[in-house]
């Protein structure tokens, strides 16, 4: 039996990231955005769902957009929630002189993130540590069957790369739409 690990990020937030937020205010748009359910009219692909329907083991965020999300695809049973598999963490506070949509200082602070600025947050170093230890925890279940973890963009991506780099084929980016499915085989 070949082993396969499924990745599927969260469908869309019931948060907007087009909004406008001034710099001083982000913190608290990303708090709202943290504790956001799904949209209410957000329907999952039929693909999804029938990855999530042959599941043997479900995994997801402790995140409500992840858990919901799950719902929403229908997970056989309760899935395995770990904060390990939560959203990468970024800075998030700014000047309040500037005033940008949230999903503009979203790529401005993980931009910051990646070229080392980590105050009050969880270092790049760190972020790619805890998706190893993520990708330990879905690698021990393989052995159960088909293993699909409902996260978070910037994670999956991570975990995606870890996975690659221990010998799991499939591609080098994980899907990133919301509701994206992407699975990687060994």
């Amino acid at each position: 039996m070949s082993k396969s690990i499924t990745l599927i990020r969260h469908g869309p937030p019931a948060v907007s990231v087009r909004q406008r937020v001034p710099g001083n205010q982000f913190r608290q748009f990303i708090e709202r955005y943290d504790d956001a359910r799904i949209e209410h009219r957000a329907r999952p692909p039929i693909a999804a769902m029938q990855v999530m329907a042959q599941a043997d083991r479900v995994f997801a965020s402790h995140r409500p957009r992840a858990l919901h999300t799950a719902e929403l695809l229908g997970v056989p049973r309760p899935p395995i929630v770990n904060s390990q598999f939560r959203e990468i963490e970024f800075p998030v506070d700014f000047p309040e002189h500037f005033r940008f949509s949230a999903l503009t200082w979203s790529v401005i602070a993980l931009t910051l993130w990646r070229l080392g600025y980590s105050t009050g947050c969880e270092s790049f170093a760190r972020a790619k540590q805890r998706a190893s230890a993520a990708t330990d925890i879905l690698e021990a279940q393989t052995s159960s069957g088909r293993v699909v973890l409902v996260a978070h963009g910037g994670i999956n991506r991570l975990i995606a790369k870890e996975l690659r780099r221990r010998g799991w084929q499939g591609p080098r980016l994980p899907r990133s739409r919301h509701w994206g499915c992407t699975t990687y085989c060994r």
